[in-house]
C-alpha cells in the first residue's frame, strides 16, 4: 500500500507557480486576467501571484528571489524587460512594445480594430475624420491603419496625439484638445485610441460648445463600462476579446513550461465587435438646424414633455418645410426619430436592469405602462416581457 502511494506521489503533476505582472486598474487587463483564470479552471491548477499593479508603478524586484515556473507580463518599459531577462523563466508578453525579442507575445489585432472604427464612422455618413492617440505602439498601429483606409478613399485625417510622460496633466491635455477641436471641420467622426481619451474628447467637446454626436461623434476602444457608461453621452466602443487574449497567453505559457517549442511568436486577437452607444448614434448632417433638432429630440425624448413646437421655436422654418427637410436628411420624420430613440432607451432598461415595467415606463417618460408596451411591440414586433425573456432577464 505504501509503495503504491509513493508511486502515485512521484507521478503527480507539479503545481506551477506563475506570476502575473498585469495592471489591475483597467478593464482591458482585468479581462485578460479573467481569461487566464478561465484556462486555469479548465486545465492544470497554478499557484498564481498577482499584485495590485498600474502603469508607472515600481518594478516587482521580488521576482529575482522568487522560485517560480513562468511569467505572464505586460513588458512596457526597459526596467521590466531587464528584470524578465534576468529571471530566465518562460514568459509570455502581453505588451505591444515587444521589448524582449524572441519570446511569444499576445496582443490585440490593431488593424482589425481600426477597420471596425472606419466602417462604423463611414457608415454613419461622415466625410470628415480624425484620430486621437498616444505614443504606445498599439495606438500608432491603429492610427496608421485608420489613415491608410481613409487615404484609399481620398479622405484626409486630422490627428492629435497626447504624449506619454511622467507629468501627465489632464487639465492641460483637455485644454489642448479643446483648442484642436475648434480647428476641425464639422460634422466629424473621431476615432479615439482608447476609452479614456474618448471620454476626454467628449468633455472637451462640451466645453468647446460642440454637440456630441451631431457635430462630433466619438468611438473608443476597450468597452470599459465604468468609462463608457459614465460619459455624457455614453461612449461607443470597440470590444476587444480580452478573455481569449488571456486564455491564449496561458495556453502558450503552459507549453513553454512543459519545454515545448513555440515557433509562432506573434499572436493577434481579433476584436469581438462594437458596443454602439449615444456618442455615435447620429447621422452626419451638415445642416446646423437639423443637427440641433436631432440633439434636442434626443435630449428630450424620454422626458415625456417633447413637443415639435419647441424645435420650431429655434429653427427658422415653417413646420412643413422643417418636416420635409428633416425627412430628406435623416430618413425619418421627427416623430419616427423620437420613437426610435425611446425604443432604444426601453431596450437598455429592459435588457440591462431588473426594473419592473412600471419603473421602466416612468424612467422613459411614459405615463402608462399599457402605452409603453403598445409602442414597444409596434416598433419591435415583441412585447417588453418577451424581449426581456429573450435575452435572459426575468420580467
Amino acid at each position: 500500500m505504501e509503495g503504491k502511494m509513493a508511486i502515485g506521489n512521484s507521478i503527480r503533476k507539479k503545481r506551477r507557480r506563475v506570476a502575473l505582472l498585469l495592471e489591475t486598474s483597467n478593464e482591458y487587463a482585468r479581462g485578460i486576467i479573467k481569461g487566464i483564470y478561465g484556462y486555469i479552471r479548465e486545465h492544470d491548477q497554478w499557484d498564481v501571484y498577482l499584485g495590485e499593479y498600474s502603469r508607472g508603478q515600481p518594478n516587482p524586484d521580488w521576482l529575482l528571489s522568487w522560485n517560480g515556473d513562468g511569467i505572464i507580463a505586460r513588458i512596457e518599459n526597459e526596467n521590466i524587460a531587464d528584470l524578465i531577462n534576468l529571471c530566465q523563466l518562460p514568459t509570455v508578453d502581453m505588451s505591444s512594445a515587444n521589448l524582449v525579442p524572441g519570446i511569444p507575445w499576445v496582443e490585440t489585432d490593431d488593424k482589425k480594430i481600426a477597420e471596425l472604427a472606419f466602417d462604423h464612422l463611414t457608415g454613419c455618413g461622415f466625410k470628415n475624420f480624425a484620430f486621437v492617440g498616444s505614443d504606445f505602439n498599439w495606438s500608432k498601429w491603429r492610427s496608421s491603419r485608420f489613415m491608410e483606409l481613409l487615404e484609399e478613399r481620398g479622405l484626409p485625417c486630422h490627428v492629435h496625439n497626447i504624449p506619454l510622460n511622467s507629468n501627465i496633466n489632464l487639465v492641460l491635455d483637455q485644454k489642448s484638445m479643446e483648442s484642436w477641436l475648434t480647428t476641425l471641420p464639422k460634422p466629424i467622426g473621431i476615432f479615439s485610441a482608447y476609452d479614456q481619451l474618448g471620454r476626454l474628447l467628449i468633455d472637451a467637446s462640451h466645453n468647446s460648445g460642440f454637440m456630441v454626436p451631431e457635430e462630433i461623434a466619438v468611438i473608443g476602444v476597450d468597452n470599459d463600462p465604468l468609462i463608457c457608461e459614465l460619459c455624457s453621452p455614453s461612449l461607443t466602443s470597440i470590444i476587444p476579446d480580452t478573455y481569449q487574449t488571456g486564455y491564449l497567453a496561458a495556453t502558450i505559457l503552459e507549453s513553454l513550461m512543459n519545454g515545448e517549442n513555440t515557433m509562432k511568436l506573434t499572436h493577434r486577437i481579433t476584436p469581438l465587435g462594437i458596443k454602439k452607444r449615444r456618442s455615435t448614434d447620429s447621422l452626419a448632417i451638415g445642416d446646423p438646424y437639423i443637427s440641433k433638432a436631432l440633439h434636442y429630440i434626443y435630449e428630450h425624448a424620454n422626458s415625456g414633455t417633447f413637443n415639435l413646437n419647441d424645435i420650431l421655436s429655434f429653427v427658422p422654418m415653417t413646420r412643413r418645410v422643417f418636416e420635409k427637410k428633416f425627412l430628406k436628411m435623416v430618413g425619418r420624420t421627427p416623430y419616427k426619430e423620437l420613437q426610435r430613440i425611446r425604443v432604444i432607451r426601453l431596450k437598455e432598461l429592459l435588457g440591462e436592469t431588473d426594473l419592473s415595467l412600471l419603473e421602466v415606463a416612468e424612467k422613459s417618460g411614459f405615463e402608462h405602462v399599457s402605452y409603453m408596451s403598445y409602442l414597444f411591440k409596434r416598433e419591435t414586433g415583441v412585447s417588453p416581457i418577451a424581449y426581456r425573456n429573450s435575452i435572459g432577464k426575468l420580467s
